[in-house]
């Protein structure tokens, strides 16, 4: 998701300037900034930094990542084989490298 303005925006446009690609909008000063090309939001989390935020540190913009690009956490003490379980989905174990170029 792009970035979400709360209540906590004070309208200085500092994200809408630092933004490396261009997904605000502006039209006056001290105005909330419009998310005008959502799609494009790299999530790079240059708007969230460079927010001053208010006295208390509360930021005016906040960074959604979506689901898709959030890391996928396998415990490693698990019983499972996530290789296996790949290998039958697609029709391969792990132990073979059939399709491998050999060298």
């Amino acid at each position: 998701m792009p970035p979400v303005f709360n209540i906590y925006c004070d309208g200085c446009g500092i994200c809408a300037s630092i933004c490396p690609t261009d997904v605000f909008s502006r039209t006056k000063d001290k105005e909330v900034p419009l998310v005008l090309y959502p799609d494009e939001c790299w999530h790079c989390d240059s708007c969230v930094l460079d927010c001053p935020g208010d006295v208390e540190g509360r930021k005016g913009v906040e960074l959604r990542i979506p689901l898709n690009m959030q890391l996928l956490w396998i415990d490693p003490e698990a019983e499972h084989n996530y290789f296996d379980m790949v290998g039958d989905r697609f029709g391969s174990k792990s132990d073979t490298l059939s399709n491998m170029p050999k060298e």
